[in-house]
């Protein structure tokens, strides 16, 4: 009984998951920069607001090419309140960035302030 237990609660996980209901703000910062690293604008607009894929379009090629150098994520912290969210990300290189997210439509998506 135990099993059938645990096994049912691991395929509700998967379900959950895969209809993206397990959606959190570390995993849209991880896709986010996925994004700016393989230039995917179709991803890109799925993890972040308008305004900020209008910023990235801006800087292009040089957000790409920094984004090279960073190297893969080693990890992230994030901090939720309410339906704001911030998430420290550091990269192999050391550097660590910090990402303001939005809920928006019960998705987080990132988003950047030009000013």
């Amino acid at each position: 009984m135990k099993r059938n237990i645990m096994g049912f609660g691991l395929v509700c996980f998967l379900i959950f998951a895969g209809c993206g209901i397990a959606d959190t703000p570390s995993s849209a910062a991880r896709k986010f920069y996925t994004a700016l690293q393989k230039n995917d604008t179709k991803l890109l607009g799925q993890v972040a607001t308008p305004e900020t894929v209008q910023t990235m379009a801006m800087f292009g090629e040089k957000v790409q090419g920094m984004m090279q150098a960073y190297g893969k994520i080693t990890s992230t912290t994030e901090q939720i309140d309410g339906d704001t969210a911030v998430v420290s990300v550091v990269f192999e290189n050391g550097e660590t960035e910090d990402l303001t997210l939005k809920k928006i439509d019960g998705k987080w998506k990132v988003a950047i302030d030009k000013g």
